[in-house]
């Protein structure tokens, strides 16, 4: 809960008491340690599409921080596994291919999202 308020209103989460600085070093570090990781995977130049298009597929979908959370989380395993196998049987490079279908899913999403409840 307090990540949420950090993320979305830093000033209130000072009024309350919340030490910040600390979550936002605790968020940075996670950052840091995923981009590091997946440098090895996909390279620095799509490490960005891998960070990105999984939440913005979740929130085309869901409203609560804790469900954009969640799926982003499935969504991005999802798409790394699927991408990972159809690099191999298509013998494409592996980090093209996870972020081709990162961004496939992004549009499916997209198009569920605005069937459900119009242009979000």
């Amino acid at each position: 809960m307090w990540f949420f308020i950090v993320t979305f209103d830093e000033s209130f989460a000072k009024a309350v008491g919340t030490n910040v600085n600390r979550y936002n070093l605790l968020i940075a570090i996670t950052i840091a340690v995923i981009i590091v990781l997946a440098m090895n995977l996909v390279g620095s130049l799509l490490i960005s599409a891998l960070i990105i298009f999984p939440a913005l597929s979740s929130m085309k979908l869901f409203q609560s921080f804790k469900s954009v959370t969640i799926f982003s989380a499935v969504l991005s395993v999802v798409c790394a596994l699927l991408g990972i196998v159809i690099a191999i049987l298509a013998g494409t490079p592996v980090g093209s291919t996870i972020v081709a279908i990162d961004g496939a899913a992004f549009l499916i999403c997209s198009g569920i999202g605005i069937c459900r409840g119009g242009n979000k």
